[in-house]
């Protein structure tokens, strides 16, 4: 028997594909989206072709350019094809947006390859860079700061809401060429590079109001310096959206940039080579804006433009398509990918959150707290999609390694230790292995959290809700647990005492149940 199994998945999920026709590189991000109203980052092919490249002051893209753009597009409309993307978005930004010849090569992008661009305004690349960071990072107020081949765009957000914007036409390609290409330009061409982009950050009257804040990174020359400081740190975690720059790091890279010629540059770890010769640009711009503004250093967003495109198609356009939870709206996301079976973790994370609060005299935790516990009693169950054999150490695997948005490293890290505590698990190497990023007390945290997991797994053990309600009285020596069940409890009530056995050492105190209940 022959199985269509593209069509099955035709009914199941479409897939949405975005270009974007960058100054230095050309990039598709391929999306898919089910019906359930989930979505997943499915592929992404990048590929340098500077079509910014030696435009001159008469601002012409070059043939060379074109031909490369020409080339690139239609390999990545091939690849489109082969994955049966049914919406296709192109984007140009700022390369074409300045060229005076910029509608002519998209015409004969599209003549050549079958494809369509449109030309983004400096406010729309900004706008879709703030979407693309609003709708996956947890930050209320920061500096978004995208770093592209041909232009820099500055968002201000407060509140969550995009409140002031500016596109300036300096990216690290045209700073390189201008101030960085010539023989023993050196020293005195970083020192132009930096008084050139501090005369344009002055003349933002609003960029003051930023002082102080995070700069919120998004484009190549970001995710570069994060890349090459993970390396130089030996960083446990292998997820750079999110990650942390200190300024003072930041500095620390541009100086080693600054004394090495290019071809040593492609060698440093976390570097790719294609970006070697442009690097020592964007990094000396990013250091001179953290002095500007008086940040203390760059949160990496690993989505930007792309995504922003993705999300105003996805939340269906409108003037704002941002999320008010993303930590919650990306719990929820994973769920429906790993097929989560909801009503028990539903139940799971109900019990938990239940002993959580009954028991606060005794771990005097708070909202912080409760609010990862919720997420890991959500999510335990998320390995199943591998194997249900030592699903929770899939369950590990898969919170530390997949995307997680709106939560911190730190965050992400508790979040997979305490789902994963629901089965057998070795705490005290991984609490070692991420000892970078815990903070002291965390291993107490994971215990006692991890714990209340387990008991609200075993006590649905049925997995049918039998019980309805758990009501705890603390004594000096012991915690009695009441049921309130529907149905025989009998099963729950054996599993939680053959399987939770130290309790009493996490929490000082023994538990027990009624003897009617047992």
């Amino acid at each position: 028997m022959c199985y269509n199994f593209s069509k099955m998945e035709d009914i199941m999920s479409t897939t949405v594909g975005i270009i974007d026709l960058g100054s230095n590189s050309i990039r598709l991000t391929l999306m898919q989206t089910g019906a359930d109203g989930s979505y997943k980052l499915l592929d992404e092919i990048k590929e340098t072709a500077r079509i910014g490249e030696n435009m001159g002051p008469e601002r012409v893209i070059k043939p060379p350019a074109v031909e490369r753009a020409v080339r690139t597009v239609r390999l990545l409309h091939r690849f489109s094809r082969a994955n049966n993307v049914d919406t296709m978005f192109g984007v140009a930004t700022a390369a074409v947006r300045s060229a005076v010849n910029g509608v002519q090569v998209l015409e004969t992008i599209k003549n050549e390859t079958g494809l369509s661009f449109r030309i983004l305004s400096g406010r729309e690349e900004a706008r879709y860079a703030y979407l693309g960071v609003a709708n996956t990072l947890d930050i209320k107020d920061g500096l978004v700061v995208d770093i592209g081949g041909g232009s820099t765009e500055l968002i201000l957000c407060r509140d969550r809401k995009m409140v002031c914007w500016a596109s300036l036409p300096y990216g690290a390609v045209n700073l390189t060429e201008n101030h960085l290409s010539a023989p023993g330009s050196g020293t005195g061409g970083l020192e132009r590079l930096e008084s050139c982009l501090c005369s344009a950050w002055r003349e933002l009257s609003w960029l003051e109001s930023a002082r102080g804040l995070e700069l919120l990174g998004v484009g190549g020359t970001m995710r570069s310096l994060g890349r090459i400081d993970r390396k130089q740190i030996n960083y446990s975690l292998n997820i750079l959206h999110g990650y942390f720059l200190p300024s003072g790091r930041v500095n620390a890279i541009c100086g080693l940039l600054r004394d090495m010629p290019v071809e040593q540059r492609k060698h440093i770890p976390g570097l790719s080579k294609e970006r070697a010769d442009i690097i020592l640009a964007g990094a000396a711009a990013v250091s001179a804006l953290l002095a500007f503004t008086g940040s203390p250093g760059i949160r990496i967003s690993g989505s930007g433009v792309r995504e922003g495109v993705f999300f105003e198609h996805f939340h269906g356009g409108g003037p704002g398509p941002v999320v008010d939870d993303v930590a919650g709206q990306s719990v929820q996301n994973f769920m429906s990918l790993y097929r989560v079976r909801r009503q028990h973790a539903l139940q799971v994370a109900k019990l938990s959150l239940s002993l959580f609060d009954q028991l606060v005299s005794i771990h005097g935790y708070g909202s912080w707290e409760r609010r990862l516990l919720g997420f890991a009693a959500l999510l335990h169950d998320t390995g199943n999609v591998v194997s249900n054999f030592a699903h929770n150490k899939h369950t590990l695997y898969i919170l530390l390694n997949a995307r997680l948005d709106g939560l911190s490293h730190r965050e992400t890290v508790l979040v997979a230790l305490i789902a994963a505590c629901h089965g057998k698990i070795e705490l005290k190497p991984l609490l070692q292995q991420y000892g970078d990023i815990l903070e002291p007390g965390d291993d107490i945290l994971v215990r006692r959290l991890g714990i209340l997991v387990k008991m609200a797994e075993n006590l649905d053990r049925s997995e049918s809700g039998v019980v309805e309600e758990l009501v705890c009285s603390i004594g000096e020596k012991e915690v009695l647990m009441k049921c309130k069940t529907r149905d025989d409890a009998g099963l729950e009530i054996r599993e939680l005492y053959k399987n939770v056995t130290n309790f009493n050492k996490v929490y000082g105190k023994r538990f027990r149940f009624p003897k009617e209940d047992v």
